[in-house]
């Protein structure tokens, strides 16, 4: 029968092995050493019989414990012992891992083994002395006077003659016995109250340790340890290399389809096929991607062939369900490294936008715009909401609770731009009037890009030729694209119109007229061939017509004109790296070049290209009946001016477009000019006063109170001193960035905090529609099923693939090993 005291016998992490009678009997175990310690922990099955394994307990101290044993049967036989998996891990702790205490050391070989290798645990910062107390009694004038005193830290580091600490890594602190003991010495033997008792006369214990470190044989016992660690050949370092090795190799497993996952992700590909067999041709890209590195990797290759096709219930690591696991994992550190950017740069603003996928479920895109740690402004995108509903009051509640998701407070928020859609701008409910009441420092901007495209529709709407001129280019586009013989006539040469994308029909009228005579000369080939349809040859004579009239060709040159310029500046509009400024200018320098159009100058100008262009000289008007208004009894046609096609063309068609145009211009530009406003003496530096420069940097520091000090407006003055040293104009960008390279932040801290709030500020909702790009390359018709997570975290893993590409590879394995629990090491 077994008395448990309070001696200890702890077997720690033996998971597998098998021990019988011949090589694990134990007839007495006799525990003479005060408070030695035998660890055995998670024993699965312990087989203990009275006649061969019984253990008799002598000393009073001594504890006996068994932990984590699951299954004790006694039987009259032998003692075994087995052991499963996890005999790996042990291993890797040299079988026995002895405790912290020294005084509970059991001396021998394993734990000579362990601490040579491992080390000494001292763990200084976090011991507690409260049992090192000792007493001292001193009789002074005939009074007893009682002293304590304590262990320290101190003791643990030697200070040499220059004043420098070295850590003396020898001594060890047991708080069972409040003493310290020299590691080396108790391990390989020493005569010294540091190897045997443990040490405790803290009076003198600056001069009793450095008489032990100074002694012949504590230096021999050091060495003889440090020797002891370093050697290759133990058993136990044989099988730590095994395991070692076992642990690279699925390292280099997941390395290779880590890398996988990276390049499929990050250019937004599908990863499976109809099969998951390697060796397939149509078992999908991941697959495919790894049977590619394997012809050239002969480890890929020979773990292909043991282990590529075995299916469930072996260890491959190269199933779907693994990179489904990568996916989420490295999505998660993307957004990890975007979160953590935000949260450093304080100040951010949100995009959002929407649109259906091929399921018709309709996807919110989450972008967040801040400035990142070199100056330069940069959108991230975060995530798709789905079916986050079409109501402003949906909206806000999808966006706030987006922002806590990713721990974003809204108080730093600055800006928020959408497009110009009512649940969204609208100014007293709408989504972006909603985030103000929330943060009235949230200020809206509208989406530049798209305020312009509205600009074109209503200009190409202004009148009946406007929209007629627009339909002929359709109509010419449907008439050749119709029959792939009349496309070959003139691939390539026409161009399709776009409903929301002005660029194409900038393009549409450019090919127009880079391209009238091979259109006008095909419509004649085709309407004069005797093999067409009648149907063909009226359809491309009503097309002839049409273009065979001089207003055609005036208006073909007048809009190529015009759209030039529009996608020009609209492109410029949809970089990530414009600010307010420069949208007002842009605007402001299209307003001026519509409004030099507006005389018959210019009209003139572009009506002889036309006529250069077609041959055509005369207006149709002499070919047209004159109208005769009907004149009334009380009045007659005395003042009654009749407009030539000439002068009507002019009068009702462009001078209406280009008034259409600058009106719709101001009026857009009109949302951009109250903020800007704030901010525009930082562009003006150069050119005004300082006092300028005061008045409008305190009209600042008014409006964001919690974020700019008083002494704003100084900081202000004398940075304008800064920048007129300089003899090149910068942009606002620039001059964060020269504040951050030079790094004089200390001293204009502020003007540094009102620059990043005014970069921080988007133009556009650009990167949102962006995103709805790469969302119809991921989920499109072949994978309209997948789920909403895996669209969302392929989605991160693509728009941002410049971090994606980044991530680095041991943290993303370590990240997977500890998602979940493995049946491999890692």
């Amino acid at each position: 029968m077994i008395l448990i005291l309070n001696n200890i016998i702890e077997t720690n992490d033996i998971d597998t092995d098998g021990l019988n009678e011949n090589h694990c009997s134990v007839d007495s175990v006799d525990l003479n050493e005060r408070n030695n310690i035998i660890e055995i922990n998670d024993i699965d099955t312990v087989d203990l019989n009275e006649k061969h394994c019984s253990v008799d307990l002598n000393e009073r101290n001594n504890i006996i414990e068994t932990n984590d044993i699951d299954t004790v049967d006694l039987n009259e036989k032998h003692c075994s012992v087995d052991l499963n998996d996890n005999y790996v891990d042990n291993i890797t702790r040299n079988l026995i891992s002895p405790s912290n205490d020294p005084a509970y050391w059991c001396v021998d070989d394993t734990t000579r083994n362990y601490i040579s290798v491992n080390g000494i645990s001292q763990n200084i910062e976090t011991i507690d002395f409260t049992k090192s107390k000792r007493t001292s009694k001193n009789v002074i004038r005939g009074v007893l006077k009682i002293h304590y005193r304590y262990c320290s830290s101190k003791l643990f580091y030697m200070i040499l003659l220059n004043g420098e600490k070295v850590k003396r890594n020898y001594l060890v602190y047991s708080e069972s016995t409040g003493s310290v003991f020299c590691a080396p010495c108790k391990l390989f033997g020493s005569t010294s109250v540091f190897a045997t008792v443990g040490f405790s006369d803290w009076k003198h214990a600056e001069k009793r340790i450095s008489s032990h470190e100074n002694s012949q044989t504590h230096k021999t016992n050091v060495l003889t340890m440090k020797d002891r660690g370093k050697v290759a050949q133990r058993i136990d370092s044989a099988l730590i290399l095994q395991i070692e090795g076992e642990k690279n190799y699925w390292k280099n497993v997941l390395k290779r389809v880590v890398a996988v996952v990276k390049t499929l992700s990050s250019r937004g590909l599908a990863f499976r096929g109809k099969t998951d067999k390697f060796g397939c041709n149509q078992n999908g890209n991941f697959l495919m991607s790894l049977e590619l590195i394997a012809l050239f990797d002969p480890f890929l290759a020979t773990h292909i062939e043991q282990f590529g096709n075995k299916g469930k219930g072996f260890t491959s690591y190269l199933s779907f369900n693994i990179f489904e696991q990568f996916i989420t994992v490295m999505a998660d550190q993307v957004l990890t490294v975007i979160v953590e950017e935000i949260q450093k740069a304080k100040y951010f603003s949100i995009i959002v936008d929407s649109t259906p996928d091929v399921s018709h479920v309709d996807q919110l895109s989450f972008v967040v715009r801040y400035v990142k740690d070199n100056g330069t402004p940069i959108e991230r995108f975060m995530c798709f909401l789905p079916n986050s509903g079409h109501k402003s009051e949906e909206l806000t509640d999808e966006v706030m609770t987006t922002l806590s998701l990713y721990d974003l407070d809204p108080v730093f928020l600055r800006a928020q731009s959408y497009d110009n859609a009512s649940n969204m701008a609208g100014a007293y409910s709408g989504l972006q009037a909603r985030i103000k009441e929330i943060n009235p420092l949230a200020h809206f901007v509208p989406c530049a890009a798209h305020s312009l495209n509205l600009v074109g529709t209503c200009a190409a709407s202004a009148c009946r030729e406007a929209c007629e001129f627009f339909d002929i280019i359709q109509n010419i586009y449907n008439f050749f694209t119709a029959s792939t013989h009349r496309w070959s006539e003139l691939e390539g040469t026409v161009k399709c119109l776009s409903a929301t994308r002005w660029s194409a029909r900038d393009d549409a009228c450019h090919s127009l007229s880079k391209n009238w005579n091979n259109i006008v000369h095909a419509l004649h080939k085709i309407s004069n061939n005797r093999n067409e349809k009648p149907s063909t040859k009226c359809e491309a004579v009503g097309l002839l017509k049409k273009l065979n009239r001089l207003e055609t060709v005036f208006m073909t040159i007048f809009w190529t004109n015009i759209l030039d310029r529009v996608n020009k500046t609209s492109k410029k509009l949809q970089s990530v790296d414009i600010d307010l400024i420069t949208v007002v200018e842009l605007y402001q320098s299209l307003i001026h070049y519509v409004e030099s159009l507006r005389n018959e100058n210019s009209f003139k100008i572009l009506e002889d290209i036309a006529i250069t262009k077609s041959g055509i000289k005369d207006y149709n008007d002499h070919n047209k009946r004159k109208r005769k208004r009907k004149i009334h009894i009380d009045e007659n046609n005395d003042n009654e001016v009749l407009f030539s096609e000439r002068e009507y063309l002019i009068i009702n068609t462009y001078y209406v477009i280009l008034d259409k145009l600058s009106n719709e211009l101001k009026r857009r530009k009109l949302a951009y000019d109250e903020l800007v406003k704030k901010f525009f003496f930082f562009f003006k530096l150069h050119e005004i006063t300082p006092e300028k420069v005061r008045e409008d940097a305190e009209v600042l520091q008014k409006t964001y109170s919690n974020d700019l000090a008083t002494c704003f407006a100084n900081e202000c003055v004398q940075f304008q001193g800064h920048m007129k040293n300089i003899e090149v104009k910068l942009t606002t960008t620039q001059m964060l960035q020269f504040i951050r390279e030079h790094d004089i932040t200390s001293v204009y801290p502020y003007v540094e905090v009102a620059l990043r709030i005014f970069l921080c500020t988007p133009s556009t909702n650009c990167s949102a529609e962006r995103s709805f790009s790469t969302l119809k390359r991921i989920k499109n018709y072949l994978r309209s099923t997948m789920a909403q997570d895996r669209c969302s975290a392929l989605a991160v893993l693509a728009i941002e693939a410049e971090i994606t590409t980044s991530l680095d590879f041991e943290k993303i394995i370590n990240d997977f090993a500890t998602s979940e629990s493995r049946k491999k090491k890692f």
